[in-house]
């Protein structure tokens, strides 16, 4: 049974109306909100606020998710294939297992993120910032460190250590 609350959020998304998304969130600061399988392939729906939603086993690939608050949100098993991701928050999310692989990643936030597995091969880092990140078995072949703030990181299982 689906939530006629969440569907009118959700619709505002597939729409790419994010400044009415954001009206609408705010209004709706409570709601739990769910979209998991959702396909947000293509989209640009940069500046969104998606703090705290359920993501899991979604399609972001080849989206536009730039400055766009993920803080707290479930994005395990997500594919953000080829995604420009840039200045995105995405600090106490959990990522696990999901594909990050080609993806643009200058000045994101993963700060005590949850990154186990997540496929980041490919992808062009500047300054991203992973501060206490669980970067477990993570795939980070051909990716150079130096592009990257790591500090306190968990790194076992990655090419980084």
């Amino acid at each position: 049974m689906s939530d006629p609350k969440q569907d009118e959020g959700l619709e505002l998304l597939r729409e790419e109306q994010v400044n009415e998304f954001n009206e609408w969130r705010m209004k709706n600061l409570t709601l739990k909100l769910d979209f998991t399988g959702e396909d947000f392939s293509n989209k640009d729906i940069s500046n969104a606020y998606l703090n705290g939603i359920v993501f899991t086993e979604c399609n972001f690939s080849n989206s536009i998710v730039n400055n766009t608050n993920f803080v707290q949100a479930n994005l395990s098993n997500t594919d953000f294939e080829s995604s420009d991701m840039s200045e995105a928050l995405i600090m106490y999310a959990v990522l696990k297992d999901s594909n990050l692989s080609k993806s643009q990643l200058s000045n994101t936030n993963f700060m005590w993120s949850d990154l186990q597995n997540v496929d980041l091969r490919q992808s062009n880092m500047h300054k991203t910032i992973f501060v206490e990140a669980n970067l477990s078995n993570a795939k980070t072949e051909g990716l150079d460190k130096n592009n990257a703030y790591l500090k306190f990181a968990k790194l076992n299982g990655t090419t980084w250590e």
